[in-house]
């Protein structure tokens, strides 16, 4: 039995099986605390940014700990480059996670976890699935919630907080967390690489690991082999990352393209002008007859300026970092389609394939190519 009037480092020192026992407790009372407010005010959590949840987690376990026996002086935001973000003493931590979208998966910590803080010794993810209705939250601990690998900056896990025990990355590499996570960096690498290798065989893919760039796939896949949905998002970003494909250069514009493809999604596209503006000419524009035929790429654009309206008007993390690193022109991260619409008639006028087209006002009117 627990006492509630103990301090954890007391029962950690007599028991660590009951001092383990008393932090998935302690997570048990946070997420039902996180659920709770959120049914109240549905509100309070919607536009959280990640910094703003890791210091409301912060409040809410000092709120909640005076039913454990951990004490708010245990309890520290460390965030920053340190792992995990939350330290509740120097033995438990919590690494908060959230998506702005209704679901719950997300991508988390590098698996080489150099700035884990030396003496954790458990890690509880408490993760927020914010567009949720209401936002809502749950608690695991870390390494259940596992569910593969990608390869962003560095090699990364995949958050899913719906896991059963048998889907997490290390039961499918053979192993677990805590061995894993000793391990040294080469052979982390090497470990997750063998078993990707496996799997790829096993489901008779042509791909092979991938471990250069900033890619987002641990393989490489074929453009023209990906589900149709994944390719029009795919050509939606090109749309909204490259101007320079509207451009007399699109030569260059389509290498970037092709660059971006294989570092960011680890995908190869071998006929790059081809998928994205090849297929005769645009002869219909509202129903109407054009008196001068566009380009083929100008009718792929006009298809998806819904999505990309959508996109800029909502877009994720990956966008954002990319729009960062990509669009080398003045712009407002306030009005980001409006900055987009700017570039993209400033890139048609200078065109002679293409400044007879008005796109700016094609795009305002929402006009269709048929």
């Amino acid at each position: 039995m627990i006492n509630r009037d103990e301090n954890i480092i007391a029962i950690h020192n007599r028991s660590i099986d009951e001092a383990n026992r008393a932090f998935a407790d302690f997570m048990c009372k946070t997420e039902a605390c996180f659920n709770e407010r959120s049914r109240e005010n549905p509100a309070l959590f919607r536009d959280c940014s990640p910094s703003e949840l890791e210091k409301v987690t912060e409040r809410i376990l000092k709120e909640v700990c005076h039913s454990t026996p951990f004490r708010e002086s245990d309890i520290s935001l460390v965030a920053g480059h340190t792992f995990p973000d939350i330290m509740t003493t120097n033995m438990y931590g919590v690494e908060v996670k959230s998506t702005n979208k209704d679901k719950w998966t997300s991508t988390g910590s590098s698996i080489v976890e150099s700035t884990r803080s030396e003496d954790v010794e458990r890690i509880y993810m408490l993760f927020g699935s914010l567009g949720s209705t209401p936002p809502s939250f749950k608690c695991r601990p870390y390494q259940e919630c596992l569910k593969g690998i990608a390869v962003t900056h560095s090699p990364r896990y995949l958050i899913d907080m719906m896991l059963n025990d048998e889907e997490n990355i290390f039961r499918k590499m053979k192993t677990d967390y805590d061995t894993f996570r000793l391990m040294e960096e080469n052979e982390k690498i090497s470990c997750v690489r063998k078993y990707y290798i496996q799997k790829a065989k096993e489901e008779h893919k042509v791909e092979m690991p991938w471990w250069m760039g900033e890619t987002a796939n641990v393989n490489l896949s074929i453009f023209s082999d990906l589900p149709t949905t994944i390719k029009e998002d795919l050509t939606t970003r090109t749309y909204i990352l490259f101007p320079l494909v509207f451009s007399r250069n699109s030569s260059i514009g389509y290498k970037e393209v092709a660059l971006w493809l294989c570092n960011h999604y680890s995908v190869i596209c071998h006929n790059m002008r081809d998928s994205f503006s090849a297929g005769g000419k645009m002869t219909i524009l509202n129903g109407k007859l054009l008196k001068k035929p566009y380009p083929q790429v100008v009718q792929r654009l006009l298809e998806r300026q819904q999505q990309i309206k959508a996109l800029l008007a909502h877009p994720d993390n990956d966008l954002l970092m990319d729009i960062k690193e990509y669009w080398d022109f003045p712009y407002d991260p306030k009005h980001l389609f409006q900055s987009w619409l700017n570039i993209i008639a400033n890139t048609f006028r200078n065109n002679p394939d293409l400044e007879f087209i008005d796109i700016k006002e094609l795009i305002k009117t929402n006009s269709v190519p048929y």
